[in-house]
């Protein structure tokens, strides 16, 4: 049903924000910047969405939901860039910029943009993949707990580990997580009491990694209880995750790595897949992988 109110809301949005463009062009019909033009009617859509998307991430998950304020500064930078499109338009520039640096802004925008949409591309592709049967292990990422219970993150993420031990019975899986501050336990015996008690996994099948407190060290701690290089593994976690988990897996060491994607949470999925870009970009500098 959220998918459904989330093609909706873009819908409106799309249409509300081709509005707004066209009253903002309201004085500049017939100019000869056709381009900038189209711009303009870029920008609103972006623009409005951005706007309401910022509230819908606040109404659910709050302030400090991480780098939630890139949505206000979207919807600020497509406002001014529609104030400057229409100044230009109408032949009143607000300040006179060089032609090199409007040449220079619109390459560095380009690169920018075609950056981000071959990271995204590879961030959906590892969100859609379907996993790989009979995998040797599967490692279960923690995602934090709410006393001695599963955040949402989590708990579709053991709904996965059980649908696929379910399916492949040979496979075993580690459960990877330490224990934080305001948590009762570790996110490592949640996950196996989750399988075991919920979903009737048999324990003999689930080794536990109950030391780590970061992604890295949930995947160098479980290579090293599962000490064969050889071993084909799986990494279960929420599906925006699994492009960066992968990369850090093969840092780490990993040589038969393979994605078992858990649900994206939907309507917050969304910043989550658009702030990865981020993260992935910071990992692969971090790791010098090209």
């Amino acid at each position: 049903m959220i998918k459904v109110y989330i093609i909706i809301f873009s819908m409106i949005a799309f249409i509300a924000g081709l509005v707004f463009a066209a009253i903002f062009l309201r004085k500049a019909k017939g100019s000869k910047h056709w381009f900038s033009m189209l711009l303009v009617y870029f920008y609103g859509p972006m623009t409005v969405w951005a706007a309401v998307y910022f509230l819908v991430c606040l109404r659910y998950a709050g302030i400090r939901l991480s780098m939630v304020w890139l949505w206000p500064a979207l919807a600020l930078f497509g406002l001014m860039r529609m104030i400057m499109l229409r100044a230009e338009i109408l032949d009143r520039p607000l300040i006179k910029i060089p032609k090199l640096i409007r040449y220079l802004y619109r390459a560095c925008f380009a690169i920018g943009i075609t950056v981000f949409l071959i990271i995204e591309g590879l961030v959906v592709d590892a969100m859609t993949g379907v996993p790989k049967e009979d995998l040797d292990y599967v490692i279960v990422l923690g995602a934090g707990l709410v006393g001695e219970q599963p955040t949402n993150p989590l708990r579709v993420r053991i709904e996965k580990a059980a649908q696929y031990l379910q399916e492949n019975p040979d496979t075993v899986l580690i459960a990877s997580g330490g224990q934080g501050p305001d948590e009762r336990i570790s996110e490592a015996e949640c996950i196996k009491r989750q399988l075991v008690e919920v979903y009737g996994i048999p324990e003999e099948r689930i080794l536990k990694e109950d030391r780590s407190t970061s992604t890295e060290e949930n995947l160098r701690y479980s290579r090293k209880i599962i000490g064969d290089a050889d071993a084909q593994v799986g990494i279960i976690t929420n599906g925006f995750h699994e492009y960066r988990a992968l990369l850090i897996a093969e840092n780490e060491g990993f040589t038969n790595v393979y994605s078992v994607p858990a649900t994206t949470l939907l309507p917050v999925g969304i910043h989550y897949t658009v702030r990865e870009f981020f993260g992935v970009v910071v990992q692969i500098i971090k790791s010098g992988q090209p």
